[in-house]
C-alpha cells in the first residue's frame, strides 16, 4: 500500500518530519561548512542533499530545510519561476596568469613562466585551457629558430615555431602556443607553464616577454 505519509520512514522519536525555509548566513563552497538562519535562530554546519548546487550557495540565498527530531538538513535552494538565480551554477572556475620579462633564453627547452591554480577539495575532474606567448630578440649574427610550448602540469601540446632574422631593423619575433586537457583527480593544484626554446642562446633583453594564461573548470562526478 502506498501512502503520502513519509514520517514513519524517519523514525518515531522526537517531533515528526517538518519543512521550513531558512536563509544562508555564510557558506564555504569548498567544504560546505555553513550557518543558516531559521526563524531567528542560527543553525551551524547543516548537512545538505548532495547536489551540484551546493557549490553555488552563498549568503542571502533561501533554502528548504527538512527536519526530523532535533536534526535538520538542506534539501536545496528555493527559487520561484523567472527568478534570475534559477538553475544557479553547478561548476566552479579557476584562472592563472604569469608574466616575465628581461630574461636570457638558453639554447634549450626552458620554462620561462608558470603559475598554479588552486583546485577545490570537492573537485574530481578539471578541464584546463592554456595559452603561452613568447617574444624574443635575436642577439646573434645569424638567423635562429624559436619555439614556444604551453604546459599543463609539465605536459605540453604542439610547439609553435618562428624564425628570427638577424639582419632585420629590429630582429624580434612573437609566437603563441595553446594546450588543453581534461584531468581526472587533479589534486590540490594545477600548474600551467610557458616554455621556450631556441637554436642559439639569446642574451637577456627588456623586450623578452613570456606569459601564460589559463582557465580551469571544475566539477564533481562522485
Amino acid at each position: 500500500m502506498i501512502t503520502d505519509d513519509l514520517a514513519p520512514l524517519f523514525g518515531t522519536s522526537g517531533p515528526g518530519v517538518r519543512f521550513r525555509q531558512g536563509t544562508v548566513l555564510s557558506w564555504n563552497p569548498n567544504t560546505g561548512q555553513n550557518t543558516v538562519d531559521m526563524g531567528g535562530g542560527t543553525l551551524t554546519d547543516v548537512p545538505i542533499l548532495n547536489t551540484g548546487e551546493a557549490i553555488a550557495l552563498k549568503a542571502g540565498h533561501v533554502v528548504g530545510l527538512l527536519g526530523q527530531g532535533a536534526s535538520w538538513f538542506i534539501i536545496g535552494r528555493v527559487t520561484p519561476p523567472n527568478d534570475p538565480n534559477f538553475a544557479g551554477a553547478s561548476v566552479a572556475f579557476g584562472s592563472a596568469l604569469d608574466f616575465r620579462t628581461n630574461f636570457a633564453q638558453p639554447a634549450e627547452y626552458t620554462q620561462q613562466a608558470a603559475k598554479s591554480i588552486a583546485v577545490p577539495a570537492w573537485a574530481d575532474e578539471a578541464a584546463v585551457t592554456v595559452m603561452a606567448s613568447v617574444s624574443l630578440v635575436n642577439s646573434t649574427a645569424s638567423r635562429q629558430q624559436a619555439l614556444a610550448y604551453a604546459g599543463i602540469n609539465g605536459l605540453t601540446g604542439s610547439a609553435m615555431s618562428l624564425g628570427l632574422d638577424a639582419d632585420a631593423v629590429f630582429p624580434m619575433g612573437a609566437l603563441a602556443a595553446f594546450n588543453t586537457a581534461v584531468l581526472p583527480t587533479p589534486g590540490p593544484t594545477i600548474t600551467v607553464q610557458c616554455y621556450a626554446d631556441c637554436t642559439a642562446a639569446l642574451a637577456a633583453s627588456a623586450f623578452h616577454v613570456a606569459t601564460v594564461n589559463a582557465i580551469a573548470i571544475f566539477r564533481s562526478i562522485a
